[in-house]
């Protein structure tokens, strides 16, 4: 009783120091968890400040460092300096002439390698060619020859260039070539299991392997990355592997393991180099807590969210999904004026872009909220929009099926049971996303044909052996 005592007095002494307009902000800072982490951060920094002020052991241990370091610092500048000078030239020379003067004499600067990487790094996802071609050069200049004590840094960078290559290769939706990059790191990859560039390459690996439609795999990388990240305390990719691994599960409507790791992640990804991660990270959570019934929680993160969207650079490439997510949050929340034009909004928008999952994902929110608002009467418009906005393959037909069991509830008057029917299709539609030919599985047996050879297996290009090697 005495701490909670003690707790009143402290907190009504701090309110009543208030200055006049600060009320606002305090509530914002209650509310806002970047801002609190941003808060504790910067008071724990000026109270280990304060503990140091003044005292002459710390002051003498300063003064012995000044002393020892400024001949150390001096010769990383200048080391620096001469690496900026020959990225400076081997920009400066003629496009087709870079490859050969990267492994050429004079160019055998590790240094320099690892600007060129950073600027790989820098261009991606925007400029792919340029990230390619800078994450190549750095591969050149680590060829040569350097000291056997170098090549430690030397694997790391030729790794982490074939990493970046297959990501922009991935990117580019070249996935064949994407694999093959990413199958040359593992050779290079000779640092220990808990090092940065092993967690690099699982978090870039877990990017093509969620392409792919490897879920499983995929969230496997995910957690070895971020477990990594954790323990060589880089906590910002350690949130954006967090991130990813949110999306994940909420894309396969398991919005009780997504909570944790997304609510990890927006307590720091608001200084990520991304805005949009961000931003994305806090729509994913608002729509977990509209999903798990707390619609207030839902509907005050989703206007922190909001209040981030103009920090996003290209931010129109990422409406389409922004809407959608915001969509859900209002037909979650009870939100039935506003949920249907946002959802529709984002469903036209997924079928301009020919992304035809997310249409139909945003298709069956829609058809779930006019249902609880009393509008839907048929989703023949939906069904014509697929029909008509997508080539007739065995994507299509998934498609087609899932939307084509709304419709039959619709014409035979199961409205009452619409939210079961709608979950159940959005169910089925996960399964063919995973696994397109699934389609064919209850086929009637005349339409498969019972002569023939079986249909073909398809598989990705698997990956188990780096698995193993990796973890």
């Amino acid at each position: 009783m005495l701490e909670l005592v003690d707790h009143e007095e402290r907190t009504a002494e701090l309110l009543d120091e208030l200055g006049e307009g600060q009320a606002e902000g305090l509530l914002h800072l209650l509310d806002c968890t970047a801002c609190q982490g941003a808060a504790q951060e910067r008071l724990r920094r000026e109270r280990h400040g304060a503990r140091f002020a003044g005292d002459p052991a710390y002051d003498r241990l300063l003064r012995e460092l000044e002393e020892r370091t400024p001949g150390l610092i001096r010769e990383m500048q200048e080391q620096n300096a001469e690496a900026r000078r020959l990225l400076d030239r081997l920009l400066d020379s003629p496009a087709d002439q870079r490859a050969a003067l990267a492994g050429g004499p004079g160019y055998g600067n590790l240094k320099l390698a690892d600007l060129l990487l950073e600027e790989s790094w820098a261009f991606q996802p925007a400029e792919l060619a340029l990230s390619e071609e800078r994450a190549r050069l750095a591969f050149r200049v680590a060829v040569q020859r350097y000291p056997v004590e170098c090549a430690g840094h030397v694997n790391d960078v030729k790794a982490r260039a074939c990493v970046l290559m297959g990501n922009a290769r991935r990117l580019a939706k070249d996935r064949l070539a994407a694999e093959e990059h990413f199958r040359q790191a593992v050779s290079h990859l000779t640092c220990p299991p808990d090092a940065v560039e092993r967690a690099f390459y699982c978090q870039m690996l877990a990017a093509l392997r969620r392409d792919q439609g490897q879920e499983d795999e995929d969230s496997g990388l995910l957690w070895r990355a971020a477990l990594i990240y954790n323990e060589n305390a880089d906590l910002l990719e350690e949130a954006a592997c967090l991130a990813e691994l949110g999306f994940l599960f909420v894309a396969e409507d398991q919005v009780h393991r997504a909570t944790l790791p997304l609510t990890r992640a927006c307590e720091v990804l608001d200084l990520y180099r991304d805005a949009t991660l961000a931003v994305r990270a806090r729509l994913a959570l608002a729509v977990c807590h509209a999903r798990l019934g707390h619609s207030v929680k839902a509907l005050r993160i989703l206007r922190s969210a909001r209040a981030m969207y103009g920090r996003v650079d290209d931010f129109s490439e990422q409406m389409a999904h922004v809407t959608w997510m915001e969509g859900k949050v209002a037909a979650l929340t009870g939100n039935l004026e506003d949920a249907p034009g946002l959802l529709d909004t984002a469903r036209k928008s997924f079928l301009k872009a020919g992304k035809l999952y997310d249409a139909v994902f945003a298709s069956l929110d829609l058809a779930a909220a006019q249902s609880r608002s009393g509008r839907l009467k048929s989703i023949h418009p939906l069904i014509h929009d697929v029909v008509e906005g997508f080539p007739s393959d065995v994507g299509q037909a998934g498609a087609l099926k899932v939307l084509g069991r709304v419709e039959a509830a619709l014409v035979s008057g199961r409205r009452a049971e619409m939210d079961d029917v709608v979950a159940s299709a959005a169910d089925l539609l996960r399964r063919y996303r995973r696994n397109p030919l699934l389609v064919f599985e209850e086929l009637p047996q005349s339409l498969k044909g019972s002569a023939g050879p079986p249909m073909p297996r398809f598989e990705l290009p698997g990956s188990s052996t780096e698995m193993e090697k990796l973890l």
